[in-house]
């Protein structure tokens, strides 16, 4: 997650103090596919918590 939150902010840099229109637009390519990766991940990081806690709940009614 750190290395995706780096490259973002690579690429959010990129956008800003690009001195070309092909390497801002490049950067913003690269921005919509770090945004797309990232929701991914914290996507699944949420639901392997929600079954942690399905599972802690599960194993102190025991």
């Amino acid at each position: 997650m750190r290395l995706l939150d780096r490259r973002l902010a690579d690429a959010l840099h990129r956008i800003r103090h690009g001195s070309s229109a092909e390497l801002v637009e490049q950067a913003r390519q690269d921005e919509r596919h770090l945004l797309s990766e990232l929701d991914r991940l914290m996507t699944r990081m949420r639901a392997i918590e929600g079954q942690l806690l399905q599972i802690q709940k599960g194993a102190t009614r025991h």
